[in-house]
Order: structure tokens, then sequence, then C-alpha cells
């Protein structure tokens, strides 16, 4: 027993030993290079677009869609239409950076920022994620920041993680972890500013994702949680957001592991290390991350209330969005249920629907100052306002809107919802109406759309596609009042980037509608400046407009990469008025909709109107 004792303690040693050389080693050369070669791939450009959760745009254009065929302008699936998201193309790395080994402090992305650049992107980062989502404190990455590019570490990082270690005292202290940690908040903010297209925070990023992949893999703690959250915040800032879901659901089966989500955990020594207030702040942010990227993916979240102890505090007074999102997150949980309810029976449940909505309504009356909404114009901020703080009260704003939105979105699911559900169907309508307003007046007349189209354009397209939803069921009581702001919208789309994921998911979905369009009457035109694309009628088919089309390009990826904004608004634009006016075209149709049981198709346009070939009779 002695000896195998001994021989225990010698081996708890050695490894005790291992861990802590490899915790502190420094990021050799070799590492450094190979990990430079490794160029960042969108992983998920192509994959999560093969499922529409019930929360996403796409899935609204997809019942319109159903409700189309339904009707006869589209005799069941055509060849080879679901078979298309077979045939998108690998995803291809970014083009690599001619940058050198990391070990090399002119080669690290790190060192091509300066101390005051340093310092102004904390400032950034506070401002567009910290406020919202408070897991780093400002005074201490600005800290962190002066320690870094103190005179002496500038001249011996990395060495300075180890060196800082045996200074003692936390203020002195900065290691790896931090310096990983402030790479994601250099990056993030970069982003932010480039509307997700930054070469260098790609570069940053490229430097910590063997970090990333070792705290997945690791044992979790608190550090490795705050920084597996930024990077599930810098992969939603670049447009990846299922990469954001699926992170931040790691991020929160980690803090299940550390019993974050119990108040009798907050006694414990590396919480007290790490501060109480510091833990619930993260952990809360966590939580409404989780429920964001949940309804922006149309994906399940990780974690139910019921899992979470009742009596766990919230964060303090300081952090009032954070406190609102909290109350909203509960909320959403409850619609994400409903929704789910719905889709699996078809029932709308109306005194649940309206108690939801009703929930929604309390929890905007609740909203505290500086926060609450008012019945001030968007164009007309309060005086004096911090520009933060009208950020977060216009996102709440949506918030709000987007929730009822989605409450009484099951109503447009069928014409025959929306004769049984006219008032549903009408406040869903005008919600939709008033959330493209706002972000169209938010635009004129600030930043804060142009800086986060990421975050605002899922407001943007819900809206729109819940208007073309609902013209389709019922064009003749909503295609000319739904016309203002569907082309306020669209003019918002014209800027949308082509690689971003709502273009991706706004694309498939007209892409899909497309083929609907030689039915309707949509021949599709040349502009008279645009030169011939014949490589491209093999894919988008004989009346389609390609747009811009590239010749070298195969036809797979024309056929699953969105054009430009322009082509996208365009395609939209003549989708609504040929949709809106269908049903002024048959006699005998009234203002609720087509009759789902009646065979009919649509032949070519006529002089004045479309051609109707509808049982025995032709109607023009």
């Amino acid at each position: 027993m002695s000896s195998m004792q001994q021989q225990i303690a010698t081996l708890s040693a050695a490894v005790h030993s291992l861990t802590q050389g490899a915790g502190a080693t420094p990021l050799t050369r070799t590492d450094a290079s190979q990990t430079a070669q490794r160029s960042f791939r969108r992983v998920s450009s192509a994959k999560e677009l093969t499922f529409q959760g019930p929360t996403t745009s796409g899935f609204s254009f997809d019942l319109a869609k159903t409700s189309l065929e339904r009707r006869g302008i589209l005799e069941g699936n055509e060849a080879g239409e679901d078979g298309d998201l077979t045939q998108e193309p690998s995803p291809l790395p970014s083009p690599p950076s001619p940058v050198q080994p990391l070990g090399s402090q002119h080669g690290d992305p790190l060192w091509t920022i300066n101390k005051t650049e340093a310092l102004r992107l904390c400032q950034v980062y506070e401002e567009e994620m910290g406020i919202m989502y408070p897991v780093l404190d400002l005074q201490q990455l600005l800290h962190q920041v002066n320690l870094l590019y103190a005179p002496q570490g500038t001249a011996r990082w990395p060495q300075l993680a180890a060196q800082s270690q045996k200074d003692g005292g936390q203020d002195s202290t900065l290691d790896n972890d931090d310096i990983h940690i402030l790479r994601l908040v250099f990056a993030c903010a970069l982003t932010a500013e480039a509307s997700g297209n930054s070469d260098l925070a790609m570069r940053l990023f490229e430097s910590v994702r063997d970090a990333a992949d070792n705290c997945v893999w690791g044992p979790p703690d608190i550090k490795s949680i705050i920084f597996l959250t930024l990077v599930s915040i810098f992969y939603f800032q670049i447009d990846e957001e299922t990469l954001a879901w699926r992170t931040i659901g790691i991020v929160e089966r980690m803090c299940l592991e550390k019993g974050l989500h119990r108040r009798e955990t907050l006694n414990q020594p590396a919480v007290t290390a790490a501060g109480r207030d510091r833990v619930l702040r993260l952990f809360w942010s966590i939580y409404i991350l989780d429920m964001r990227w949940s309804f922006g993916t149309g994906m399940p979240f990780s974690l139910e209330d019921t899992d979470i102890d009742p009596w766990l505090p919230e964060p303090e007074e300081k952090t009032p969005y954070l406190r609102v999102m909290i109350r909203y997150s509960r909320i959403a949980a409850k619609v994400w249920k409903f929704i789910s309810a719905f889709n699996n029976t078809n029932e709308i449940k109306k005194d649940e629907m309206n108690y939801l909505d009703w929930q929604v309504l309390r929890w905007v009356a609740a909203t505290p100052d500086p926060l609450c909404f008012d019945q001030r114009p968007v164009d007309k901020p309060r005086e004096e306002e911090p520009r933060g703080i009208r950020r977060l009260r216009s996102l709440l704003y949506l918030r709000a809107n987007q929730l009822r939105m989605l409450i009484c979105r099951p109503v447009l699911h069928s014409a025959a919802h929306m004769a049984r559900y006219p008032s549903e169907s009408q406040t869903v309508v005008d919600i939709a109406k008033d959330t493209i307003r706002y972000i169209t007046r938010l635009n004129e007349t600030s930043d804060i759309y142009s800086l986060q189209q990421v975050t605002f354009n899922w407001f943007l397209v819900s809206a729109l596609a819940v208007l073309f939803l609902a013209v389709v069921q019922t064009p003749g009581q909503f295609s000319s009042t739904c016309k203002e702001e569907f082309y306020m919208a669209l003019e918002l789309v014209k800027g949308f980037s082509t690689r971003s994921y709502i273009s991706r998911r706004l694309w498939k979905s007209i892409k899909s509608l497309r083929k609907l369009a030689p039915q309707l009457g949509l021949q599709g035109h040349r502009h008279p400046e645009e030169p011939a694309r014949e490589n491209a009628v093999g894919v988008m088919g004989e009346n389609a407009v390609a747009g811009s089309v590239d010749h070298t390009q195969s036809a797979s990826t024309h056929s699953h990469t969105p054009l430009d904004g322009a082509e996208m608004t365009r395609e939209l634009m003549e989708w609504f008025e040929a949709v809106g006016n269908l049903e002024d075209q048959i006699m005998g149709v009234g203002s609720q909709g087509f009759e789902e049981d009646q065979s009919w198709q649509l032949g070519g346009r006529g002089g004045n109107g479309y051609v109707f070939d509808y049982g025995d009779q032709t109607l023009e």
C-alpha cells in the first residue's frame, strides 16, 4: 500500500506538471505556423440552409409557396427542387493572408493594433455588444490593455503571461486566457465596424481558434466560458448564426457542469474568486443569447426555465437591458412552445394566443427608464440621449414586435384561418408594417442600422415575409394596403451583402418561388444594359432573370448564391405585384382567397392582364 501511494503521488505530480506547462506555455513557432496556414472556412454556409425552423422568415416564404401550389399554380414538386440543396458546393476557404508565424511580434495580428486603437476597440465592443451582454467588465478590459502594451510587455510578450503570474496580485496578472479574450474583443469590434467583413478580425480569430477547440474539450472554468461566449458572439457578427447557436449551446452545457444555474454554487471558491455578480451577469447573458439565436435559426434552445433554480438571483440593477431581456426570454420560451404545438396540430388556440400577446404588451409596459418605449417618433430621439441607449431601446421595440408577429402568424397559414380570425390577421400585418417603417426611419436618422445590419435584418426580413404571406393568402385584402411598406423593406434589401446569412435565406426563398414564375406570367426580362447570360438558363429556367452572373462559375453556384440585393429586390417586387393582381383576374373569387379544392392554371400574360384556363372556360 505504501508503495502504491508513493507511485500515485509521483504520477499525480507529473500530471499536474504537464497540465500546468500546457496551460502556461506560449504558442510555439511551429504551432503558430500551422495555425497561420489553416484558413478559415465558412462551414455553415451550405448545411444550415437545409432546415428552416418555424421562427424564420424562410418558413413564411415556404408557406406562401405551398399555398400557391395548392391552388394549382404548380402541380406538385418540380423535379430537382429538393435535390437542389444537395448540389451546394463545398464552402471555399477564405484567401489566406500573407502572415508570418505568430511567434514573431511583427507577424502576430495582435501587434498590428497599437495601444490607442486597442483602447478604442474596447469602447466599440462595449457600445455594440458589451452593454447588451455584459460578460466582461470594461474597466478591467482597459486595464488589461494597459498591461499588455506596457513597455516591458510589448518587448517580452508572450513571455509576459508566464512572468505576470509570478508577480502576484490580481491587478498585475495577465495570462494567456486574458490575451485570447482581448483578441476576440478586438475581432468583434472590428466586425461591427466593417459589417462583418474584416480581414484583421479573421486573422485575430484564427490566432485563438486552437484555444477555442481546447476549451470545448477541456474542463469548464469561468474564463473558458467567457472565452467561448465571445467566440459565439463573433460567429454571429460574421453572419454565421448557426455556428453561434451551436457554440452557445456548448457554453450553456458548460454552465450546467459548473452548476451556474443553481444558487448554492454561488458560494463555491471558483465563483467567489471570479466575482459573484460577474458570474451572474455571465450566466444570464448566455441564457438570453441562446434564446435569441434559437429564434434566429429556428432551432430549439438548450435550457428550459424549469432547469434553472427559481431562487437564482438576477443581475444587479446597473444592467437594465439584461434584466429586461431575461423576462423577455421567459416569454419567448412560451411562444416557442406555442408555435411548435401549432405546427404539430394545425390548431389555433385563440385564448392562449391572446394571453401570450397580452404578456408581451405587459412586458413592454413594465420596461424601466431609460429603455421604456413611448410614442416619440424614431427620428426624434430624447434630448441628449446616448447613441447606445437609443440602440438598446430600438432593439427592445423591434423584439416586442417580432414576438407579437410570431404569436399571431399562425392565422396567416391559410386563407381559411384568416377568414376565421380577421382581427388577429390585421394585427400581425399591422405589426409587420410598423417594424418596416421603424427600421426605415432608424436608417434615415442614425448609423445604428448600418453598423449592425446583422442584428436588424432579421427583424426586417421577418416582417417582409409576413406581408408577402398575407398578400398570397388574401391578395384582395392586403395587396394594396401593404405595398408601401413592402417597397420600403425592398429598398433596404438592396444593400444586403450577398454573403450574409439572412441574404442566403432570402435567396433560397426567392429561388424556390421563381420556379412558379412562368405560371404567374412572370416571364422575366433583361435590362437593356445587361448582356446575354445563356449559361445561366440551365439553372435558373428559360424565362428567369439571372442577374449578375460570372460566366466562369458553374451553374450549381448560380442556383445557390444571391446575385445581389438589387436582383432580390426586383424579383420580390415583381412577385408582389403579380400575386396582388391574381384575385382581380378571376371571376367569382372574393376577398377571402382562392378555393383550395378548385383546379385552375394560369397561362401566358395577355395584353391587359393574365389569361386563365379555368375548367371549361377561359378568362382573360
